[in-house]
Protein backbone atom coordinates (compact mmCIF):
# COMPACT_ATOMS: atom_id res chain seq x y z
CA UNK A 1 0.00 0.00 0.00
CA UNK A 2 1.29 3.50 -0.80
CA UNK A 3 1.40 6.29 1.75
CA UNK A 4 -1.88 7.54 3.14
CA UNK A 5 -1.21 10.99 1.70
CA UNK A 6 -0.18 11.17 -1.99
CA UNK A 7 1.25 14.43 -3.29
CA UNK A 8 1.61 16.13 -6.66
CA UNK A 9 2.16 19.67 -7.93
CA UNK A 10 2.01 21.98 -11.02
CA UNK A 11 1.99 25.72 -11.82
CA UNK A 12 -0.79 28.21 -12.35
CA UNK A 13 -0.36 29.56 -15.90
CA UNK A 14 -3.36 31.92 -15.92
CA UNK A 15 -5.80 33.49 -13.53
CA UNK A 16 -8.53 31.24 -12.22
CA UNK A 17 -11.14 30.51 -9.60
CA UNK A 18 -11.36 27.20 -7.71
CA UNK A 19 -14.58 25.36 -8.57
CA UNK A 20 -16.30 22.04 -8.01
CA UNK A 21 -16.21 19.52 -10.78
CA UNK A 22 -13.93 16.58 -11.33
CA UNK A 23 -10.31 15.44 -11.25
CA UNK A 24 -9.05 13.01 -13.87
CA UNK A 25 -6.11 10.71 -12.94
CA UNK A 26 -4.52 8.29 -15.38
CA UNK A 27 -4.26 4.65 -14.40
CA UNK A 28 -0.57 4.08 -15.01
CA UNK A 29 1.24 1.56 -12.87
CA UNK A 30 2.83 3.59 -10.09
CA UNK A 31 6.49 2.92 -9.32
CA UNK A 32 9.30 4.98 -7.88
CA UNK A 33 10.47 5.72 -11.44
CA UNK A 34 7.16 6.82 -12.96
CA UNK A 35 4.64 9.60 -12.56
CA UNK A 36 0.88 9.78 -12.74
CA UNK A 37 -0.82 12.65 -14.47
CA UNK A 38 -3.71 14.62 -12.95
CA UNK A 39 -5.62 16.92 -15.33
CA UNK A 40 -9.03 18.56 -15.87
CA UNK A 41 -8.74 19.95 -12.35
CA UNK A 42 -11.65 22.27 -11.38
CA UNK A 43 -9.36 25.27 -11.22
CA UNK A 44 -9.72 27.55 -14.31
CA UNK A 45 -6.70 27.50 -16.65
CA UNK A 46 -4.79 25.42 -14.17
CA UNK A 47 -2.29 22.82 -15.26
CA UNK A 48 -2.94 23.42 -18.97
CA UNK A 49 0.56 22.23 -19.82
CA UNK A 50 0.98 18.80 -21.28
CA UNK A 51 2.27 17.36 -18.02
CA UNK A 52 -0.55 18.51 -15.79
CA UNK A 53 0.09 17.71 -12.14
CA UNK A 54 2.84 15.14 -11.69
CA UNK A 55 2.62 12.68 -8.72
CA UNK A 56 5.77 10.73 -7.93
CA UNK A 57 5.29 7.32 -6.25
CA UNK A 58 7.33 6.10 -3.22
CA UNK A 59 6.89 2.34 -3.73
CA UNK A 60 5.68 -0.13 -6.32
CA UNK A 61 1.92 -0.38 -6.21
CA UNK A 62 -0.87 -0.99 -8.70
CA UNK A 63 -3.00 2.06 -9.19
CA UNK A 64 -6.20 0.11 -8.65
CA UNK A 65 -4.90 -1.28 -5.32
CA UNK A 66 -4.39 2.19 -3.89
CA UNK A 67 -7.09 4.31 -5.50
CA UNK A 68 -9.79 1.72 -4.94
CA UNK A 69 -10.10 3.32 -1.48
CA UNK A 70 -10.67 6.80 -2.91
CA UNK A 71 -14.40 6.49 -2.67
CA UNK A 72 -16.98 8.82 -1.22
CA UNK A 73 -15.58 10.56 1.83
CA UNK A 74 -12.03 10.95 0.49
CA UNK A 75 -10.61 14.48 0.52
CA UNK A 76 -8.41 16.28 -2.03
CA UNK A 77 -6.42 19.29 -0.78
CA UNK A 78 -4.74 22.07 -2.82
CA UNK A 79 -2.45 24.84 -1.59
CA UNK A 80 -1.15 27.90 -3.49
CA UNK A 81 0.68 30.92 -2.22
CA UNK A 82 -0.24 30.28 1.43
CA UNK A 83 -3.93 29.57 0.71
CA UNK A 84 -5.59 26.16 1.01
CA UNK A 85 -8.63 24.58 -0.61
CA UNK A 86 -10.27 21.18 -0.19
CA UNK A 87 -12.83 19.11 -2.09
CA UNK A 88 -14.83 16.13 -0.86
CA UNK A 89 -14.87 13.17 -3.24
CA UNK A 90 -18.46 12.13 -3.88
CA UNK A 91 -17.84 9.48 -6.51
CA UNK A 92 -15.24 7.67 -8.61
CA UNK A 93 -15.69 6.51 -12.24
CA UNK A 94 -13.39 3.80 -13.57
CA UNK A 95 -12.69 4.58 -17.27
CA UNK A 96 -10.24 2.97 -19.68
CA UNK A 97 -6.80 4.32 -18.80
CA UNK A 98 -8.00 6.85 -16.25
CA UNK A 99 -10.28 7.52 -13.26
CA UNK A 100 -12.60 10.46 -12.82
CA UNK A 101 -13.14 11.77 -9.26
CA UNK A 102 -16.28 13.86 -8.85
CA UNK A 103 -15.78 16.49 -6.14
CA UNK A 104 -18.05 18.86 -4.24
CA UNK A 105 -18.17 20.92 -1.04
CA UNK A 106 -15.33 23.28 -1.95
CA UNK A 107 -13.81 25.04 1.06
CA UNK A 108 -11.15 27.75 1.07
CA UNK A 109 -10.72 31.42 0.04
CA UNK A 110 -13.22 32.69 -2.52
CA UNK A 111 -12.36 34.76 -5.55
CA UNK A 112 -9.92 34.62 -8.45
CA UNK A 113 -6.35 33.45 -7.96
CA UNK A 114 -3.60 35.41 -9.78
CA UNK A 115 -1.12 33.85 -12.17
CA UNK A 116 2.27 33.04 -10.73
CA UNK A 117 5.19 30.66 -10.91
CA UNK A 118 4.67 29.25 -7.44
CA UNK A 119 3.55 25.62 -7.56
CA UNK A 120 0.14 24.41 -6.57
CA UNK A 121 0.48 21.32 -4.34
CA UNK A 122 -2.13 18.58 -4.18
CA UNK A 123 -2.67 16.07 -1.32
CA UNK A 124 -5.07 13.15 -1.64
CA UNK A 125 -6.34 11.52 1.55
CA UNK A 126 -8.15 8.18 1.01
CA UNK A 127 -11.24 7.71 3.15
CA UNK A 128 -11.12 3.92 3.21
CA UNK A 129 -14.09 1.64 3.39
CA UNK A 130 -16.66 2.15 6.12
CA UNK A 131 -16.32 -0.37 8.98
CA UNK A 132 -19.21 -2.66 9.83
CA UNK A 133 -19.72 -3.17 13.59
CA UNK A 134 -21.51 -6.34 14.60
CA UNK A 135 -23.42 -6.58 17.91
CA UNK A 136 -23.13 -2.84 18.38
CA UNK A 137 -24.32 -1.45 21.72
CA UNK A 138 -23.44 1.36 24.09
CA UNK A 139 -20.06 1.11 25.93
CA UNK A 140 -18.98 -2.16 24.26
CA UNK A 141 -15.30 -2.44 23.31
CA UNK A 142 -14.72 -3.37 19.64
CA UNK A 143 -12.36 -6.12 18.48
CA UNK A 144 -11.25 -7.39 15.07
CA UNK A 145 -13.19 -10.27 13.54
CA UNK A 146 -10.56 -11.27 10.97
CA UNK A 147 -12.68 -9.88 8.14
CA UNK A 148 -11.52 -6.67 6.42
CA UNK A 149 -13.76 -3.72 7.21
CA UNK A 150 -15.60 -5.51 10.01
CA UNK A 151 -15.51 -5.05 13.80
CA UNK A 152 -17.35 -6.79 16.63
CA UNK A 153 -18.68 -5.07 19.75
CA UNK A 154 -17.97 -7.43 22.66
CA UNK A 155 -20.93 -7.85 25.01
CA UNK A 156 -18.62 -9.21 27.76
CA UNK A 157 -16.13 -6.31 27.53
CA UNK A 158 -17.49 -2.85 28.31
CA UNK A 159 -16.06 0.51 29.38
CA UNK A 160 -18.20 3.50 30.33
CA UNK A 161 -15.31 5.90 30.93
CA UNK A 162 -14.98 4.87 34.58
CA UNK A 163 -15.65 1.15 34.92
CA UNK A 164 -13.97 -1.57 32.83
CA UNK A 165 -16.12 -4.69 33.11
CA UNK A 166 -14.67 -8.02 31.94
CA UNK A 167 -17.26 -10.79 32.11
CA UNK A 168 -15.03 -13.79 31.48
CA UNK A 169 -11.38 -14.77 31.77
CA UNK A 170 -8.67 -12.09 31.70
CA UNK A 171 -5.19 -13.34 30.73
CA UNK A 172 -2.34 -10.92 31.43
CA UNK A 173 1.16 -11.54 30.05
CA UNK A 174 2.67 -8.50 31.76
CA UNK A 175 1.90 -6.40 34.82
CA UNK A 176 -1.53 -5.43 36.12
CA UNK A 177 -1.63 -2.09 37.98
CA UNK A 178 -4.89 -1.21 39.73
CA UNK A 179 -5.02 2.33 41.06
CA UNK A 180 -8.19 3.36 42.84
CA UNK A 181 -6.88 6.76 43.95
CA UNK A 182 -9.38 8.43 41.61
CA UNK A 183 -12.22 6.21 42.74
CA UNK A 184 -12.27 4.15 39.53
CA UNK A 185 -13.00 0.45 39.87
CA UNK A 186 -11.98 -2.57 37.80
CA UNK A 187 -14.50 -5.42 38.01
CA UNK A 188 -13.47 -8.87 36.75
CA UNK A 189 -16.36 -11.37 36.67
CA UNK A 190 -14.23 -14.37 35.83
CA UNK A 191 -10.68 -15.68 36.24
CA UNK A 192 -7.57 -13.50 36.29
CA UNK A 193 -4.46 -15.22 34.93
CA UNK A 194 -1.19 -13.31 35.29
CA UNK A 195 1.83 -14.92 33.62
CA UNK A 196 4.47 -13.15 35.72
CA UNK A 197 3.09 -14.11 39.15
CA UNK A 198 5.05 -17.34 38.97
CA UNK A 199 4.23 -21.01 38.78
CA UNK A 200 3.24 -22.55 42.09
CA UNK A 201 2.68 -26.10 43.25
CA UNK A 202 -0.19 -27.77 45.07
CA UNK A 203 -1.15 -25.79 48.20
CA UNK A 204 0.73 -22.66 47.04
CA UNK A 205 -0.70 -19.35 48.19
CA UNK A 206 -0.41 -15.75 46.95
CA UNK A 207 1.52 -13.32 49.14
CA UNK A 208 2.62 -9.71 48.88
CA UNK A 209 6.37 -9.28 49.31
CA UNK A 210 8.20 -6.26 50.74
CA UNK A 211 8.27 -4.59 47.30
CA UNK A 212 4.50 -4.81 46.89
CA UNK A 213 4.64 -7.62 44.32
CA UNK A 214 2.11 -10.47 44.37
CA UNK A 215 3.75 -13.90 43.99
CA UNK A 216 3.32 -17.55 44.92
CA UNK A 217 4.84 -18.97 48.08
CA UNK A 218 4.42 -21.67 50.72
CA UNK A 219 3.36 -21.01 54.32
CA UNK A 220 6.44 -22.47 56.05
CA UNK A 221 5.70 -25.76 54.25
CA UNK A 222 2.67 -26.24 56.53
CA UNK A 223 -0.17 -26.34 54.04
CA UNK A 224 -1.67 -29.77 54.57
CA UNK A 225 -5.05 -31.27 53.75
CA UNK A 226 -6.56 -27.91 52.77
CA UNK A 227 -5.73 -26.48 56.21
CA UNK A 228 -3.03 -24.19 57.53
CA UNK A 229 -2.07 -26.56 60.37
CA UNK A 230 0.86 -28.98 60.62
CA UNK A 231 -0.45 -31.92 62.66
CA UNK A 232 0.73 -35.37 63.62
CA UNK A 233 -1.20 -38.61 64.03
CA UNK A 234 -4.76 -38.93 62.78
CA UNK A 235 -6.98 -36.48 64.69
CA UNK A 236 -10.66 -37.40 64.95
CA UNK A 237 -13.84 -35.68 66.05
CA UNK A 238 -14.00 -34.44 69.67
CA UNK A 239 -10.25 -34.74 70.30
CA UNK A 240 -8.72 -31.69 71.98
CA UNK A 241 -5.69 -30.35 70.10
CA UNK A 242 -2.45 -29.78 72.02
CA UNK A 243 0.91 -28.42 70.90
CA UNK A 244 3.61 -31.09 70.61
CA UNK A 245 6.31 -28.59 69.57
CA UNK A 246 6.49 -24.94 68.53
CA UNK A 247 4.54 -25.41 65.31
CA UNK A 248 2.75 -28.77 65.48
CA UNK A 249 -0.55 -29.77 67.07
CA UNK A 250 -1.85 -33.23 67.80
CA UNK A 251 -5.12 -34.75 68.96
CA UNK A 252 -5.51 -37.64 71.43
CA UNK A 253 -8.29 -39.96 72.53
CA UNK A 254 -7.07 -39.32 76.10
CA UNK A 255 -8.50 -35.78 76.00
CA UNK A 256 -11.92 -35.33 74.36
CA UNK A 257 -14.85 -32.92 74.48
CA UNK A 258 -18.16 -33.68 72.77
CA UNK A 259 -19.93 -30.48 73.82
CA UNK A 260 -21.31 -32.01 77.02
CA UNK A 261 -18.60 -34.15 78.57
CA UNK A 262 -14.91 -33.33 79.02
CA UNK A 263 -13.01 -36.58 79.35
CA UNK A 264 -9.40 -36.99 80.55
CA UNK A 265 -7.69 -40.35 80.69
CA UNK A 266 -4.69 -39.43 82.80
CA UNK A 267 -3.78 -36.99 85.57
CA UNK A 268 -5.65 -33.70 85.97
CA UNK A 269 -3.72 -31.01 87.83
CA UNK A 270 -5.31 -27.67 88.65
CA UNK A 271 -4.89 -24.83 91.11
CA UNK A 272 -8.62 -25.02 91.84
CA UNK A 273 -11.34 -27.53 90.94
CA UNK A 274 -14.94 -26.32 91.10
CA UNK A 275 -18.31 -27.14 89.68
CA UNK A 276 -20.73 -24.34 88.85
CA UNK A 277 -24.45 -24.97 88.29
CA UNK A 278 -27.71 -23.07 88.06
CA UNK A 279 -28.90 -22.32 91.60
CA UNK A 280 -31.60 -24.82 92.54
CA UNK A 281 -33.69 -22.46 94.72
CA UNK A 282 -32.78 -18.83 93.75
CA UNK A 283 -33.89 -17.50 90.41
CA UNK A 284 -31.09 -15.64 88.60
CA UNK A 285 -28.36 -17.11 90.81
CA UNK A 286 -25.74 -19.83 90.36
CA UNK A 287 -24.22 -22.27 92.86
CA UNK A 288 -20.50 -23.06 92.98
CA UNK A 289 -18.93 -25.88 95.04
CA UNK A 290 -15.27 -26.70 95.29
CA UNK A 291 -13.68 -30.16 95.43
CA UNK A 292 -12.52 -31.73 98.73
CA UNK A 293 -8.71 -31.68 98.83
CA UNK A 294 -6.18 -33.82 100.68
CA UNK A 295 -2.74 -35.51 100.36
CA UNK A 296 -4.16 -38.70 98.85
CA UNK A 297 -6.48 -40.04 96.16
CA UNK A 298 -9.34 -40.46 98.62
CA UNK A 299 -12.56 -42.41 97.97
CA UNK A 300 -15.48 -43.00 100.30
CA UNK A 301 -18.81 -44.69 100.87
CA UNK A 302 -21.41 -43.73 103.47
CA UNK A 303 -24.75 -44.95 104.71
CA UNK A 304 -26.84 -46.33 107.62
CA UNK A 305 -26.46 -49.70 109.36
CA UNK A 306 -29.31 -51.16 111.44
CA UNK A 307 -30.46 -54.68 112.35
CA UNK A 308 -27.16 -56.13 111.19
CA UNK A 309 -23.54 -55.62 112.18
CA UNK A 310 -22.05 -56.06 108.67
CA UNK A 311 -21.39 -53.17 106.28
CA UNK A 312 -21.03 -54.58 102.78
CA UNK A 313 -18.49 -52.66 100.70
CA UNK A 314 -18.71 -52.34 96.88
CA UNK A 315 -17.33 -55.46 95.27
CA UNK A 316 -14.90 -53.43 93.15
CA UNK A 317 -13.15 -52.05 96.26
CA UNK A 318 -10.98 -55.16 96.34
CA UNK A 319 -9.21 -53.89 93.24
CA UNK A 320 -9.75 -50.18 93.81
CA UNK A 321 -8.28 -49.36 97.27
CA UNK A 322 -5.48 -50.35 99.60
CA UNK A 323 -6.95 -52.48 102.38
CA UNK A 324 -4.69 -50.94 105.05
CA UNK A 325 -5.92 -47.44 104.11
CA UNK A 326 -9.55 -48.09 105.11
CA UNK A 327 -10.92 -46.00 107.99
CA UNK A 328 -14.45 -46.04 109.48
CA UNK A 329 -16.49 -43.41 111.34
CA UNK A 330 -19.67 -44.43 113.20
CA UNK A 331 -22.38 -42.16 114.62
CA UNK A 332 -25.08 -43.78 116.84
CA UNK A 333 -28.71 -43.08 115.95
CA UNK A 334 -31.49 -42.46 118.50
CA UNK A 335 -29.47 -42.37 121.73
CA UNK A 336 -25.86 -42.39 122.88
CA UNK A 337 -24.28 -45.76 122.38
CA UNK A 338 -20.82 -47.12 121.91
CA UNK A 339 -20.26 -48.56 118.42
CA UNK A 340 -16.89 -49.86 117.34
CA UNK A 341 -15.16 -51.55 114.43
CA UNK A 342 -14.46 -55.22 114.86
CA UNK A 343 -12.92 -56.34 111.55
CA UNK A 344 -11.97 -54.61 108.26
CA UNK A 345 -11.52 -56.07 104.77
CA UNK A 346 -12.00 -54.68 101.28
CA UNK A 347 -15.25 -56.68 101.14
CA UNK A 348 -16.95 -55.71 104.41
CA UNK A 349 -16.75 -54.01 107.81
CA UNK A 350 -17.92 -55.79 111.00
CA UNK A 351 -19.37 -53.41 113.63
CA UNK A 352 -19.70 -54.10 117.35
CA UNK A 353 -22.13 -52.41 119.80
CA UNK A 354 -22.25 -52.22 123.64
CA UNK A 355 -25.90 -51.16 123.69
CA UNK A 356 -27.54 -54.13 122.06
CA UNK A 357 -28.68 -53.78 118.43
CA UNK A 358 -26.43 -51.81 116.03
CA UNK A 359 -28.00 -48.57 114.79
CA UNK A 360 -25.57 -46.00 113.35
CA UNK A 361 -24.60 -43.82 110.43
CA UNK A 362 -21.22 -44.58 108.86
CA UNK A 363 -18.69 -43.03 106.48
CA UNK A 364 -15.78 -45.07 105.25
CA UNK A 365 -12.68 -43.60 103.56
CA UNK A 366 -9.86 -45.30 101.67
CA UNK A 367 -6.97 -44.44 99.32
CA UNK A 368 -7.32 -45.41 95.69
CA UNK A 369 -4.60 -47.61 94.29
CA UNK A 370 -2.06 -46.06 91.85
CA UNK A 371 1.36 -46.81 90.44
CA UNK A 372 2.87 -44.13 92.66
CA UNK A 373 1.53 -42.12 95.60
CA UNK A 374 0.77 -38.43 95.16
CA UNK A 375 3.92 -36.32 95.18
CA UNK A 376 2.62 -33.86 97.79
CA UNK A 377 5.64 -31.59 98.18
CA UNK A 378 8.10 -30.91 95.39
CA UNK A 379 10.65 -28.24 94.49
CA UNK A 380 10.23 -26.19 91.33
CA UNK A 381 13.01 -26.88 88.85
CA UNK A 382 14.56 -23.92 87.07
Amino acid sequence: MANVYQQGYSYLVDTGTPETGSFVINSSTWTSATTISIHDIPFDSFGSGSGGVQITGSSDVEFSEYYSSLGAGSVIFATYSGSSWSWNVTGVTDNTGYHTFTVSNLTGPSGEVSTGQRPVSFYIQPAGANATIANNANNRVTTATGTTGELNAEANLTFDGTLLDVDGNLTVSGSVILNDASGDTVVINGRLQAANIGTGTDNSVLIQDGSGNIKTDEIDSRVWGSSLVDYTGTPTDNQVAVWTDTNTVEGSDNVTWDGNEFNIQGVLSAEEKNFDIKHPTKEGWRLRYSVLEGPERGVYVRGHISGSNIIELPDYWSGLVYEDSISVQLTPVGSPCTHYVDTVTTASITVGCQCGEVNAYYIIHAERKAEEPIWVEYQIKH
